[in-house]
């Protein structure tokens, strides 16, 4: 009988020690997993780091100083002019003969309007003023 009970109780300890070291394998692998991602990060970290130093760079530079002034404060520097350039939407001058109605006249005219206007004011018109486009079909 003492010998099945110190047989039980080295087996026993056997497991244990066998669970603790599966138990610590297994946190060294998590553990190395979460190194691995804290690396990850800190390469994150450094990239936007590096971006941001560049624009805290340009932010401190010369050319941006002289951009900041003339934008905002209206200045140039000596020997220079200032173009204002604004857009203005060309109106379009069709004959009006007696062989049209009134309505092909307008579509006839809203459709040259378009012709003229760049494909960049036609996406505006589409995209943020779709009653100016209404207008432009009654009103020309």
């Amino acid at each position: 009988m003492s010998k099945q009970l110190t047989i039980v109780v080295g087996l026993t300890v056997v497991g244990f020690m066998a669970f603790g070291l599966a138990l610590s394998y297994y946190r060294n692998i998590l553990f190395d997993t979460h190194l691995l991602e804290i690396a990850q990060q800190n390469e994150n970290l450094q990239n936007h780091i590096s971006d941001e130093q560049g624009d805290l760079d340009y932010y401190r530079s010369a050319q941006f100083k002289d951009k900041y002034a003339k934008e905002t404060l209206g200045r140039l520097n000596p020997g220079e002019k200032l173009l204002i350039i604004t857009q203005q939407t060309p109106t379009v001058e069709l004959s009006t003969g007696t062989d049209f109605t009134i309505t092909e006249q307008q579509q006839a005219t809203f459709d040259e309007t378009l012709r003229q206007m760049p494909v960049y004011q036609h996406w505006e018109l589409f995209m943020f003023e779709k009653d100016k486009i209404d207008e432009l079909k009654r009103g020309l």
